[in-house]
């Protein structure tokens, strides 16, 4: 179902550049402005600036990025890989003190329409970085980062390929300039024989997209736009038809979603007391007295455990420096009598009874003034003790097999509900049409 090719890759020039740590970034979105500065200041031929160029008083930025890519190109600053390859990486990385790894295949799929269910989206994108991205892919012809994307392998083909070459030397072993937690290994697979393997069993998957929905819609909108203004046989091979994307079969244990917590700031400000009173009939409540040394490990452990026993628990951080558990009382089944079982799935993830029993009645009473989003517990801390905002609060992400069967059948999820963890890097390997 889904058509998948090899490609001649577009790399930093090897030869010339031994060690790429200081040359790749994060993907564009989550690159705040003063990490970007710290990516230039790293190397002047950091990828950030092709991902994030700056006008410039005689072209804007998207001609500037055209412009350094061909400089780079013309430099040999960047190569194309000679030989059509599939890529496979390795990403290492720590969450919670535990060293984890995840292995992926690199390569280009065939861009798909939604309808076709070739390629299934998890979550609603905005039209405003759409259009940011598609400029830039105009310009340049260029996918700089990588789609990231799930599949199914549960007979373990596909596991068996990349297994038999991850235990030769890798052609690029780096850790991230960005953030030393990250590691990562590239190998090729240039054997045809192999190739084809690959391209037939992945004939038979899906592919959720798990993150770079924004890249993937702006591609099938660039893909559109040439397809109209294009008259040639449409069965040939146009680069544009595809998109540069990392393949992860989803059994993996160390794949990870982290929670989107949520940092709140009232209208009018209520202290613990009155906000627990206000909820008191919705959830349980347990304020532990003493800290341990390693209480950021036993709110996780907290709610790893409620989750395995089928409870929505949710912890607040107030400004009197106190954490509170809080379980719902209820069984979700009798607060959400839906005899669909998709539709009860999609009812009860933890984002919902967050909004539905915690914030919706926080808001009606105190109004909200805002809400900003983080993935750390010590970054919701830090923030209410310096008073930026009121509360926060910590939840449980979804299992990926709840995201995987609610997008199967077509329900998007909510806003800040996933965040795939760690994101791809961008630069180490390109597609240029």
């Amino acid at each position: 179902m889904v058509d998948i090719l090899p490609l001649n890759g577009l790399f930093y020039n090897l030869d010339i550049y031994t060690d790429l740590s200081n040359m790749i970034s994060p993907p564009y979105d989550i690159i705040s402005p003063e990490m970007n500065k710290k990516l230039q200041n790293q190397n002047p031929y950091n990828i950030v600036n092709l991902i994030l160029p700056q006008d410039n008083n005689k072209k804007n930025k998207y001609e500037v990025a055209k412009d350094t890519l061909q400089n780079w190109i013309n430099r040999n600053i960047l190569k194309v890989n000679s030989k059509k390859c599939f890529y496979i990486i390795e990403e290492r990385f720590t969450i919670n003190n535990k060293k984890r790894k995840i292995i992926g295949l690199i390569g280009l799929t065939r861009i798909e329409p939604y309808y076709t269910k070739k390629i299934i989206r998890h979550e609603k994108t905005l039209s405003e970085p759409k259009q940011d991205r598609l400029s830039l892919l105009r310009s340049c012809r260029t996918n700089f980062g990588l789609v990231y994307a799930l599949y199914n392998d549960l007979q373990k083909e596909l596991y068996s390929i990349t297994n038999s070459e991850i235990y030769k030397k890798p052609f690029i072993d780096i850790t991230a300039g960005y953030d030393l937690t990250l590691k990562f290994k590239l190998w090729r697979i240039s054997n045809i024989n192999t190739i084809n393997k690959v391209i037939k069993l992945m004939k038979g998957k899906n592919l959720l997209i798990a993150d770079g929905h924004h890249r993937y819609e702006t591609s099938l909108m660039y893909k559109n736009e040439l397809s109209v203004s294009n008259s040639t046989d449409k069965n040939s091979f146009r680069p544009e038809d595809y998109i540069l994307t990392l393949y992860v079969d989803s059994s993996q244990k160390d794949i990870s979603i982290l929670p989107t917590y949520r940092m709140i700031k009232f209208k009018s400000c209520p202290g613990l007391k009155e906000i627990l009173e206000k909820i008191a009939n919705y959830f349980y409540i347990e304020i532990p007295k003493i800290e341990s040394k390693n209480f950021f490990n036993d709110i996780n452990e907290k709610l790893q455990k409620s989750k395995l026993e089928g409870k929505k628990t949710f912890i607040i951080y107030s400004k009197e420096k106190k954490f509170c558990f809080l379980t719902l009382k209820f069984n979700t089944n009798t607060v959400y009598p839906v005899h669909n079982n998709i539709n009860l799935e999609y009812e009860i993830l933890d984002v919902n009874i967050l909004h539905k029993f915690l914030l919706n009645k926080l808001k009606y009473e105190y109004g909200i003034e805002k809400i900003e989003f983080t993935h750390s517990i010590k970054e919701v801390k830090e923030n209410i003790n310096n008073s930026k905002f009121d509360i926060g609060i910590i939840l449980n992400p979804p299992a990926i097999t709840t995201l995987e069967k609610l997008s199967t059948a077509g329900i998007l999820m909510p806003q800040k509900t996933t965040y795939f963890y760690p994101k791809p890097c961008t630069g180490l390997v390109m597609y240029k049409f």
